[in-house]
């Protein structure tokens, strides 16, 4: 399972899986999965056991896509209605990748947060181990060396 395989290997496979997924679509008379009135990638790409870059960078694999769109058609039954098929083709940002990178912003505001807990930490520590092995407090720090006041 962990073997390398070259990329034109690696693209072929991927072509050969978009063609037996496209090739049951239309041995069952389906057509392609839709999403805001475009085929859905991802749901392609999740049905083929790819990421769905694949589908955007691999030539062949977007010419098979366009071509198997035209043929096909794509599946309008699951909530889709009419209306929908009038709205001019607007190209939005995805709503995973906006909140992946909410997540992303959010995650690193948290581990910078995490650190400076830890140095506090570690500060605070370092106060205790001097007030234990001297006997003594130990006055706080001025502001102009780190410490927030609090």
């Amino acid at each position: 399972m962990g073997e390398l395989i070259s990329g034109a290997a690696a693209g072929a496979e991927n072509v050969r899986r978009l063609r037996a997924y496209l090739d049951d679509l239309a041995a069952g008379g389906l057509a392609l999965p839709v999403r805001q009135g475009r085929v859905n990638v991802s749901a392609v790409a999740l049905a083929c056991g790819f990421d769905r870059q694949v589908l955007y960078k691999n030539p062949t694999a977007k010419e098979m896509l366009a071509e198997a769109e035209a043929k096909l058609g794509l599946d309008r039954g699951d909530g889709e209605d009419a209306a929908e098929d009038e709205k001019p083709a607007v190209r939005t940002p995805d709503q995973r990748d906006r909140r992946i990178h909410k997540l992303e912003q959010e995650n690193a505001a948290l581990r910078a947060e995490a650190a400076g807990l830890r140095e506090r930490l570690r500060r605070i520590r370092h106060v205790e181990e001097h007030m234990v092995e001297t006997g003594r407090w130990v006055a706080p720090l001025p502001q102009s060396l780190g410490e927030t006041g609090k």
